[in-house]
């Protein structure tokens, strides 16, 4: 397990423009009115990405509540730019024993729709701490893990909790959580308190954790937002089968 500190974050200025030089030099290009400058291409990255969040909806606190709602955009938006497709998976999770079960908000939609639907979340409910974050997390591993196929797309699940856990309601433990998550190829983040089940189960996800406290202030979610984006790109892009840390500009 990897754990990552947010660092300030600069976004890169675009480069010159991609366009061909003739043989005869740059003196040419300039002096003939013909030639037309073309605009440079942004390829995109071709594999799928599908993306899942599972986020604790309980009222635990109003600043987590608001980090997260900003979060879902900041992470979507550069990767939306970047990749061919993204399809998301979105699902709301509380305190099963108060009869908070897994709802699944978003199904495989657009960036658009998954935007829409997270503004619908009502952050509420669940008893005293421990919440069932394993029992969340689990369902929504069961529905990436049949949806996303490896030969053409790739996979990744944003678990955002405060809390720590309940046990899973089929038995599952983090370990074995983690290695079905790694099991379907599929990336894992988490954004949350590091409590000793979230670090297990990372690690045996070999996934990255982004530590938060229960009110995270919005400058560290920014950050954690553009690392994780980031992180997700240059991993679809290199094939990775772990997410890859990437360093951001200070």
């Amino acid at each position: 397990m990897k754990t990552v500190t947010p660092l300030p974050v600069e976004r890169a200025s675009e480069n010159a423009s991609g366009a061909i030089i003739p043989a005869s030099g740059q003196n040419a290009l300039a002096s003939s009115p013909m030639i037309v400058m073309p605009k440079r291409q942004h390829i995109k990255i071709q594999p799928e990405v599908h993306i899942g969040f599972a986020i604790d909806r309980t009222g635990s606190s109003g600043p987590f509540a608001q980090g997260i709602k900003q979060s879902v955009a900041l992470i979507l938006k550069p990767i939306q730019e970047k990749a061919r497709l993204v399809r998301v998976w979105q699902q709301t999770h509380g305190d099963e024993d108060y009869d908070e079960h897994p709802i699944l908000i978003t199904d495989g939609g657009t960036v658009e729709q998954a935007l829409a639907d997270n503004a619908r979340i009502v952050f509420e409910g669940g008893g005293d701490a421990p919440e069932h974050q394993l029992s969340g997390i689990h369902a929504l591993v069961k529905i990436m893990g049949r949806v996303s196929d490896p030969r053409k797309s790739r996979g990744a699940i944003v678990a955002c909790m405060t809390d720590d856990t309940k046990p899973d309601r089929e038995g599952m433990t983090p370990r074995s959580l983690g290695e079905k998550i790694k099991e379907f190829g599929l990336l894992l983040y988490a954004i949350c308190e590091p409590y000793p089940f979230a670090e297990e189960l990372t690690e045996a996800a070999g996934g990255l954790m982004f530590p938060i406290t229960n009110e995270p202030d919005p400058g560290q979610m920014q950050r954690i937002s553009a690392q994780l984006s980031a992180s997700i790109l240059a991993t679809v892009a290199a094939g990775a089968t772990r997410p890859m840390t990437v360093p951001m500009k200070g």
